[in-house]
C-alpha cells in the first residue's frame, strides 16, 4: 500500500522538475533573444559605418579657373595631354576604425596614417610634380575614427578616347570599405568635378565659364 506521503513527496519531486524545466526554457529563449539582438546591432554598426569627403583637397597642376567658378562645383580642369593628379582626404565619421579599399589601385591610392591626427594633411609629395612612388602609397588604409586619410587620384579617365573638342567630367570614388567584418563598396564623392578633355576643349569650357562669369 502507498501512503500518503509518498503520493506527496512524488508530486512535489515532478512539480519540482517541471519548473526546472520552465526556467531552463525562459532561460533559453532569453539567450537566444539575446544573441539576436546582438547580432542585429552588429550589422547594423558595421553596415552604418562609412567614409566621407575629408576638408582638405589640391589640385596641383591644371587649367586655372576663373574666380567666379565656386570651388565645390569643378574641381578642376586637365587637358587630355596632362596627367591628372590630385588629392582628396577620406574623412572616417564612424565611432570605430574603418579599413578603405581601392577599387582601382591604379587611380586611387592612400598614404600610410602617422600616429599624430596632424599627419592627416601631410603629402608625400606635391601634386603639381606628379603622382608619388607607388611604394609610398598604398591599396587600403585603415583610418582611426574622426580622422582622415589621403587619397591620390591619377588619371580616373584611364585609356578612354579623348575626343579633342569635347570633356569629360569625374565627380567621386569608387571604394571598398570594411568595418567590424562586414564589407560593401560605395562611392565617396570628390571635392568637386574634375574635367578631362583635349586641348581644344578645355579652351572652350573654360571661355564658356569665362563668359558667364562676365554676364
Amino acid at each position: 500500500m502507498i501512503s500518503v506521503e509518498a503520493v506527496e513527496s512524488a508530486e512535489a519531486a515532478e512539480a519540482k522538475k517541471l519548473r526546472i524545466w520552465r526556467g531552463t526554457r525562459i532561460a533559453g529563449a532569453a539567450v537566444v533573444v539575446a544573441l539576436i539582438a546582438g547580432v542585429v546591432a552588429w550589422q547594423v554598426a558595421a553596415r552604418t559605418a562609412g567614409v566621407e569627403r575629408g576638408s582638405f583637397s589640391t589640385s596641383g597642376a591644371g587649367t586655372t579657373l576663373p574666380d567666379c567658378v565656386p570651388g565645390d562645383s569643378i574641381w578642376a580642369m586637365f587637358g587630355g595631354e596632362e596627367d591628372v593628379v590630385v588629392v582628396q582626404t577620406v574623412r572616417n565619421p564612424s565611432q570605430w576604425p574603418v579599413m578603405v579599399i581601392s577599387t582601382d589601385p591604379e587611380v586611387y591610392r592612400f598614404e600610410p596614417m602617422a600616429d599624430d591626427w596632424r599627419g592627416d594633411y601631410t603629402l608625400v609629395s606635391d601634386p603639381a610634380e606628379g603622382a608619388p612612388d607607388r611604394a609610398d602609397t598604398s591599396e587600403r588604409v585603415v583610418i582611426p575614427p574622426d580622422r582622415e586619410a589621403a587619397m591620390w587620384i591619377v588619371n580616373p579617365q584611364g585609356d578612354v578616347p579623348l575626343w579633342d573638342g569635347g570633356w569629360y567630367g569625374y565627380s567621386d570614388a569608387p571604394l571598398r570599405i570594411r568595418s567590424l567584418g562586414v564589407e560593401r563598396d560605395v562611392r565617396m564623392p570628390y571635392h568637386g568635378m574634375i574635367y578631362v578633355s583635349g586641348k581644344e576643349g578645355i579652351g572652350r569650357l573654360g571661355k564658356a565659364m569665362q563668359e558667364a562669369c562676365d554676364a
